[in-house]
């Protein structure tokens, strides 16, 4: 199918990271022509160093995002393949905490955290009729009121208007929850040979509603009982031989 073209802008900035505290932005924005899409993304990464030993860095970023023409589903209408589409708008966040703790030069700690909550809202659906036609508004037709009847996470498609469901598919509308951490103690026993000790831990959980409330969301990671957590405990070994 032939989409519209975009344009894109980048930008962004950082201070001097020899400095203890160091502050990076970064932004992305991209505009579709016929406003077919959208994007924006916004970052900021701080990283302290209070010690030599020690680093803190936290890196959160926010995206917001607009496609008029998200695939939806294939159905058959009278023999024939009826591509669905339909507009949508995202929204992510995260944010990323990191500690490196150096104890010494031989023995260190990391650690990693990152919750990350997106969401993804559909509407005004719309049945290809051209891919390829010149005009752009010509390509899809978009249901009318009397076409479309939602049913609880189902919509039902009167396509001629007889009265007769011709074809339905799902509501896809949906909201991710996801916390990922890992913390790795690392001990260096004897030149070029290490211990490793890891614990990983996966929080995850996901709705069909499509609407995000990011307070709420990031509590319902770590309070709602279908969000138990997956833990991993792992130990590796290395050895070096040398050989003379």
């Amino acid at each position: 199918m032939k989409t519209p073209g975009n344009i894109n802008l980048f930008a962004g900035f950082s201070t001097d990271h020899r400095k203890k505290l160091e502050l990076e932005f970064r932004f992305n924005t991209s505009r579709g022509f016929n406003n077919y899409s959208s994007n924006t993304y916004s970052g900021i990464e701080l990283s302290f160093k209070p010690a030599n030993y020690l680093t803190l860095s936290l890196d959160p970023g926010f995206s917001k995002s607009y496609t008029e023409l998200q695939y939806v589903s294939q159905e058959d209408y009278n023999g024939s393949d009826r591509y669905v589409f339909a507009s949508i708008d995202r929204k992510t966040i995260s944010a990323s905490f990191r500690i490196n703790f150096n104890l010494s030069p031989d023995l260190t700690v990391q650690y990693w955290g990152q919750p990350f909550i997106a969401s993804g809202k559909y509407h005004n659906y719309k049945y290809i009729t051209d891919p390829k036609a010149d005009r752009y508004s010509n390509r899809f037709k978009t249901y009318i009121a009397d076409q479309i009847t939602p049913d609880e996470d189902y919509f039902n498609i009167d396509e001629n208007l007889d009265g007769i469901n011709d074809y339905g598919f799902d509501r896809e509308d949906f909201i991710v929850r996801e916390f990922l951490s890992n913390l790795v103690l690392r001990w260096e026993y004897n030149p070029g040979s290490s211990v490793y000790l890891v614990w990983s831990q996966t929080r995850n959980g996901s709705e069909r509603t499509g609407s995000m409330d990011y307070l709420n969301d990031l509590s319902d990671l770590f309070d709602r009982d279908d969000n138990t957590p997956h833990n991993i405990f792992l130990v590796k070994f290395s050895y070096r031989f040398g050989l003379n």
